[in-house]
């Protein structure tokens, strides 16, 4: 067209834009921008355009996988037991958000073993049978010391809190022991002199029962006496006791053992009566074979019967 009312058009660009100047009468020439869908070259932009948005997706998606999954924390923090290398095997467990062996009221740990601040550390004294105590006595888990023979396991006595070996001399009856011993539950064991005394048998005594000359009944005095023993039996759980019965030397060997087994029967009877087994009590007759008086208030002391632990 002509300098009035024309339009100039240039030539279209390889994006599919171009410039067209025109002119209207009475102003200056302007310049338009037109996009024309048809005229747009792909053969060059598409690449580029693929290559761009593959480097788009790749740091999008390993961002939208960290705020999924979250990062795992540095051993031994944790955020679940499955943080715990440990835990697959049951030796490790998150406790207060740090990898820990054991947890607060669990039984984490096993036996022999107590959860301390997350570790499982020894528990002192424990003990799973006599063989594991110096004392030879296990009670409950925890090593004891032992009180009374039967608390111990066979062939052992308790001596001073601990299980010791019998070196007691094994008998079936009294004849295979020496004549100061008996046969107490299958050893020879002293009647005379030095006994056996349990641990805990301090806490009471074990009184002479004394008579007068030709008697072996009880009277009230002596009957009082009893009544003190069977209370002391009682505290040691029952414990056997043998009653030895004796004499003064005054009258025949037979007279004075005849004698002194009524004043050992006397005193088994009392004491069957206030409640002890009969199969804790066993009488023994020794006459005047440990007799030691010369005189009459020397054998007031040999007039008597002795309650001694078996």
């Amino acid at each position: 067209m002509g300098p009035t009312g024309s339009v100039l058009q240039s030539g279209w660009g390889r994006g599919g834009i171009g410039q067209v100047p025109q002119r209207v009468d009475g102003e200056k020439e302007r310049t338009f921008l037109r996009f024309d869908p048809g005229k747009i070259d792909t053969s060059s932009r598409l690449p580029k355009m693929v290559s761009l948005m593959k480097w788009l997706w790749l740091p999008s998606t390993v961002f939208a996988l960290l705020l999924l999954g979250g990062c795992k924390p540095n051993y031994p923090n944790c955020s679940g037991d499955k943080d715990c290398p440990g835990f697959a095997a049951g030796k490790e467990f998150c406790v207060d958000n740090k990898c820990q062996q054991c947890r607060p009221d669990h039984d984490d740990c096993g036996a022999g073993l107590s959860c301390n601040s997350g570790r499982c550390d020894p528990i002192p004294g424990y003990c799973a049978k006599n063989a594991d105590c110096p004392s030879g006595m296990c009670e409950k888990n925890r090593c004891a010391a032992c009180t009374l023979d039967k608390h111990c396991p066979g062939g052992t006595r308790c001596s001073a809190g601990k299980c010791q070996t019998d070196t007691r001399k094994p008998c079936k009856h009294n004849d295979e022991c020496a004549e100061t011993e008996d046969c107490v539950s299958g050893r020879c064991t002293p009647v005379g002199g030095k006994r056996y005394v349990p641990e805990g048998a301090g806490a009471c005594k074990l009184d002479t029962v004394r008579f007068g000359y030709n008697e072996f009944d009880l009277n009230p005095q002596t009957t009082d006496v009893v009544g003190r023993n069977v209370d002391c039996i009682k505290k040691n759980d029952k414990r056997p006791v043998n009653l030895v019965g004796r004499t003064d030397p005054r009258g025949t060997p037979e007279y004075n053992l005849a004698l002194s087994d009524k004043r050992a029967q006397a005193v088994k009877r009392r004491m069957v009566a206030l409640g002890v087994p009969e199969d804790k009590v066993f009488p023994v007759a020794r006459g005047e074979t440990e007799a030691t008086g010369t005189d009459e208030s020397s054998w007031e002391q040999d007039r008597r019967v002795d309650t001694e632990w078996r």
